[in-house]
């Protein structure tokens, strides 16, 4: 089967869909499929283009014995809500003109949202030959930018929401990663096409360093909390910082390692300038990570008021499958928080309460509570583990084939 894979992230991105995406393709790749990719070049999480790609408009190349075409899109300096949509713009744009393969014709199509634009050229492309389309809803992400005000233009919110429901119904089925998020896309779309709830998966080479290191695992550091990934303003990164030192958290020995990258690092970096106990650092290779979640007291995951259904972080995850207690910073409210709560491996506090926080921090004191967090996670992981999530979409896309050529 031909399957054309359509992602703004792709490696050598890093976090985020980029991994996800590119372990999609190479488990594709090994179940016999003919795959191709179309993305752009590489700007995540840095926001920032390779000296070497600036100014190029199209380069073709083979990754992992997968041919993949990038073509070029604006990466805004600063992601701000409008750079965010100008950038979704372009590369609109940009695969509208050079997105496909020449002389090859994909039998399934595969894209994600939240990047608007490649769920949207779906259609326009093959106008004149129906393909059918699996879409992958990642994150709301118009829902997300308004709802928190990120984007800000007056009388465009009903418009985006409009055109993200016209491309989302593009598709012949569309997944997506939790409970709460699948039951907003039914209402997001209504009735006459598939929808289902496929997980986000741990990707293999994580997966591989992972056992590795389980095999001896570091000793757990007293008092630690570990947050890795994307540093955008969805996590609330800063207003969470205040919180924790109005709960005293560094008064009462808690440490907070902070490893990532995006578009809140330089006012995370000025912050910390006044604060102890709390360190910055880059993106870390995938043996430094997962040493990192082995040793901390609890992974810690923050997101923003207000955050609705929208999206469910996918560095839970890893957290999961190294049996590490999650202390998650959210509303109760949030498919982050439901996910805590049902599969209870770790705590969940209200953004903007720093009594709560200092309570929460006190419980995970308990070697008792955490050992059982720890033995909660591990079996929570089962739900993500590879082979059972990208055996599900191996299927469906087998199924739309089928479909499509009975």
């Amino acid at each position: 089967m031909r399957i054309h894979l359509i992602s703004n992230l792709y490696s050598p991105d890093e976090l985020a869909g980029a991994s996800l995406f590119t372990d999609l393709a190479y488990y594709l790749r090994d179940a016999g499929h003919d795959v191709r990719v179309t993305t752009t070049f590489s700007y995540y999480p840095s926001w920032r283009l390779k000296d070497e790609d600036r100014g190029v408009p199209i380069r073709e190349e083979v990754v992992g014995g997968i041919p993949v075409r990038r073509v070029a899109m604006y990466v805004p300096a600063k992601p701000t809500g409008l750079g965010r949509m100008r950038s979704d713009l372009s590369f609109f744009w940009a695969l509208l003109r050079a997105g496909k393969f020449p002389d090859w014709r994909p039998d399934v199509i595969v894209t994600a949202l939240p990047m608007l634009s490649q769920c949207l050229v779906q259609r326009f492309q093959h106008i004149l030959r129906r393909i059918p389309r699996l879409i992958i809803v990642q994150d709301f992400a118009v829902d997300a930018a308004l709802e928190l005000g990120i984007l800000r233009v007056p009388g465009v919110a009903w418009i985006l929401r409009g055109v993200q429901r016209w491309a989302l119904r593009s598709a012949s089925t569309i997944t997506t990663i939790s409970p709460l998020m699948l039951t907003k896309l039914q209402k997001e779309i209504g009735t006459g096409r598939r929808t289902l709830m496929v997980p986000n998966w741990i990707h293999k080479s994580l997966q591989d360093e992972i056992n590795s290191q389980n095999q001896s695992p570091p000793a757990r550091l007293p008092s630690t909390l570990f947050y890795s990934g994307n540093l955008g303003v969805k996590q609330g990164l800063p207003d969470f910082l205040g919180q924790f030192a109005d709960s005293s958290g560094v008064d009462s020995g808690w440490n907070i390692e902070i490893c990532g990258g995006g578009a809140e690092k330089d006012r995370l970096k000025a912050m910390l300038d006044s604060q102890r106990g709390i360190a910055l650092g880059p993106v870390l290779d995938e043996p430094s990570y997962v040493s990192k979640l082995l040793s901390s007291t609890a992974c810690l995951i923050t997101q923003r008021p207000g955050i609705g259904a929208n999206f469910l972080p996918s560095k839970l995850l890893p957290a999961l499958a190294t049996a590490t207690p999650v202390l998650a910073v959210c509303d109760r409210s949030s498919p982050l928080a439901n996910e805590v709560i049902e599969g209870r491996f770790g705590l969940v506090v209200a953004p903007g309460d720093p009594k709560a926080l200092a309570e929460n921090l006190e419980m995970l004191r308990s070697p008792t509570l955490r050992e059982e967090f720890s033995v909660n996670a591990k079996a929570r992981a089962a739900i993500y583990h590879r082979e059972r999530v990208l055996g599900t979409f191996d299927q469906e896309l087998r199924n739309l084939n089928r479909v499509k050529t009975a």
